[in-house]
């Protein structure tokens, strides 16, 4: 065998290892807290391939799909399934990264949803659950057959200096009065304001 041949081969089976070697994360979905690296953190946007961020988080069904010509996840629950702590149902975990950058400043949170097709849920629930242990309490919005933004603000409490970043939480689940509901969420978009900024 010529040497010429010899590093052919060789070349050819080191992009082979290396094509195999990448293989099992081809084709998966996103997974883990949102970032909001390689952005300037004006404006983050969790929508499409990037909504199975989202967390369970107790007994209920998420589900990634399309409606309306676009991707949604379905956050479906039964009655009496969800309790008030925002971390045991469905949420989306934020890095550390953006637990720094939203501290102490006010954030808009917009949820992009609908009713679902089946059960269709009537209500929404939204919360921001900082790090700390602090939040904004559960927001009440009331749902439509059309997908529609629903927004408030919450202001996270500002980092204790020394103490090392850690994660904040966007909680959102159908209201379930009776059976079963549930919604659909085509995007999840976190805005911070200006000191002082209110909800309008």
């Amino acid at each position: 065998m010529s040497d010429r041949v010899f590093f052919i081969a060789a070349f050819m089976v080191a992009v082979f290892m290396v094509v195999l070697g990448l293989a099992p994360g081809l084709g998966e979905d996103p997974s883990g807290p949102v970032s909001g690296g390689g952005t300037d953190y004006s404006r983050i946007e969790v929508s499409g391939p990037q909504l199975s961020r989202i967390v369970a988080g107790g007994d209920v069904d998420i589900d990634l799909m399309r409606a309306d010509g676009r991707d949604v996840v379905r956050i479906g629950a039964l009655a009496d399934t969800l309790s008030e702590d925002p971390l045991q149902g469905p949420h989306f975990v934020l890095a550390p990264d953006l637990e720094v950058a939203f501290a102490g400043r006010p954030v808009r949170v917009t949820v992009t949803a609908r009713a679902a097709d089946k059960y269709g849920a009537s209500e929404m629930r939204l919360h921001y659950w900082a790090g700390s242990g602090e939040g904004s309490g559960w927001q009440t919005f009331n749902l439509t057959r059309t997908l529609q933004d629903y927004s408030f603000v919450y202001e996270p409490p500002a980092r204790n200096q020394g103490t090392d970043p850690g994660y904040d939480y966007i909680a959102i689940r159908p209201v379930v009065p009776e059976k079963e509901r549930a919604l659909f969420v085509s995007a999840v978009t976190l805005q911070p304001l200006e000191p002082g900024a209110n909800s309008e």
